[in-house]
């Protein structure tokens, strides 16, 4: 997205609290950065409510914006971290995804689609353990899916307690990365309340 004319004194009046200016900027990137939230999420609607958390974040901290750096770099990496957060909480908060998937319900029949969601699900679960470094799979497999703790796999492994966490947390961000890279936002939520 090219700068605004003027954009670096637009900049300078939203700073000191002129809404006008904020609402040029807003009306500038709007479009662009719904688009590229939507990338992420594949929910218009949530993409939409993170274009605004977003334009609020960036209200909130518009003493900290430096006029004279790019405004487009510095908006798209509170607009990623946003968003990135955003997708961790749905898929650790539970009662937030189970408000997110009874509003998707209430708009349309989810059974067969939460079927297809399974099997899709499914089907990219199993993608992504195959693609696991060995000794990740192994303390994947042994903990989640054999109910171990860290503890008795560090002893069976020969590993510290620390290795065993580490593997798991690489492991656990690897099937929810490979399942958001190749599927959409709400298998990755799917897929959180099934492995988290």
């Amino acid at each position: 997205m090219d700068r605004m004319p003027s954009e670096e004194e637009v900049l300078l009046r939203m700073m000191q609290g002129d809404e006008s200016a904020f609402t040029k900027i807003y009306r500038h990137y709007h479009a662009s950065l719904y688009v590229y939230l939507l990338r992420f999420c594949k929910v218009p609607s949530l993409a939409e409510d993170l274009v605004h958390d977003v334009f609020l974040k960036v209200w909130e901290i518009r003493d900290r914006i430096n006029p004279e750096l790019s405004f487009t770099g510095y908006l798209y990496r509170i607009a990623r971290n946003h968003v990135i957060k955003t997708i961790d909480k749905l898929t650790t908060d539970k009662n937030f995804r189970d408000q997110l998937f009874s509003q998707l319900e209430d708009v349309s029949a989810v059974q067969p689609e939460q079927q297809v969601r399974t099997k899709e699900y499914d089907r990219l679960f199993q993608e992504a353990l195959v693609r696991m470094p060995p000794q990740r799979l192994n303390v994947f497999k042994l903990c989640r899916q054999e109910g171990k703790s860290y503890d008795e796999v560090a002893l069976l492994l020969g590993i510290s307690r620390n290795a065993v966490k580490k593997h798991m947390v690489l492991g656990m961000r690897f099937i929810y990365d490979y399942v958001h890279r190749h599927g959409d936002i709400l298998l990755a939520i799917y897929l959180a309340g099934k492995i988290f």
